[in-house]
């Protein structure tokens, strides 16, 4: 690896390296290079009391090219219980992607010990798979974010559709020199919900999800998250993503998108 990070602060700046392009546009970042960008701009905004973000949603307005560019947060809404952060990337004069966080405040002491909730199928743990991947984006994919996330399917396979479960960790820092943070690694990992779930052939079909959503139950534990994910698509070329995401303790949040669907011919 060239870079040992998906990104580097010069100054006031961020810097993109080569490990937040995406796989579509060599001179576009990865939405999970986006929605982690974004991620960091919400937690460096003060809270009232102490919070946690319980529901993030990230809009890709435009082409976020591969390039310095400037982060600006407003606080929309702020209060003891709830509030609410806008953060967005400007190329120059130019909007280019917005996410919208919602914090929730902390501490209630709740004794959940008495009460039933959902029960959830846990994934099988990292590394108990002994089949082979059938698609790698690490291999399969031109170099860029993927490279440096560990993918690790337990079930299913890669573009097989559901029931698609696959453990992801970053394998360098999301900023050269930070310790990645639980919310940050959670955003920017979230995002391959649509392509993990995916069924269409990668050499036949682009799929590009414009948002993305997440309601988070907790911040996780652990490094890695699996992503439990599931794909529909119609025939006019819209889909819809949703995945279970879990930390190594369990379910820590939900998340869904939106596909864009073409076929490489007409892309």
């Amino acid at each position: 690896m060239g870079d040992d990070a998906i990104f580097y602060q010069d100054g006031d700046a961020v810097i993109p390296t080569i490990y937040a392009q995406g796989p579509w546009d060599a001179g576009a970042q990865h939405g999970g290079a986006v929605a982690g960008l974004l991620a960091r701009a919400v937690e460096q905004v003060p809270t009232p009391v102490p919070m946690r973000v319980a529901r993030f949603t990230l809009d890709m307005l435009r082409r976020v090219p591969v390039k310095p560019l400037a982060i600006s947060t407003e606080v929309l809404r702020t209060g003891k219980r709830i509030q609410t952060v806008r953060a967005e990337l400007h190329d120059g004069d130019l909007l280019v992607a917005s996410a919208v966080a919602m914090s929730v405040r902390t501490g209630a002491g709740i004794d959940m010990a008495p009460y039933r909730q959902p029960e959830v199928l846990l994934p099988p743990p990292p590394g108990s798979s002994d089949q082979p991947l059938s698609f790698n984006p690490r291999a399969d994919m031109p170099e860029g974010f993927p490279h440096v996330v560990e993918f690790d399917r337990v079930v299913g396979s890669f573009r097989g559709g559901s029931p698609s479960k696959t453990w992801v960790r970053f394998l360098v820092p999301f900023v050269r020199g930070e310790e990645t943070s639980p919310l940050v690694r959670l955003m920017a990992l979230s995002d391959f919900t649509s392509g993990l779930g995916a069924f269409l052939p990668y050499d036949q079909f682009v799929s590009i999800n414009p948002d993305l959503t997440i309601h988070v139950l907790r911040y996780p534990t652990s490094e890695r998250i699996c992503v439990d994910a599931e794909t529909w698509v119609d025939a006019d070329g819209i889909g819809q993503s949703k995945a279970r995401l879990f930390d190594e303790d369990g379910l820590c949040a939900l998340s869904n998108a939106s596909i864009f669907v073409e076929t490489r011919a007409r892309y």
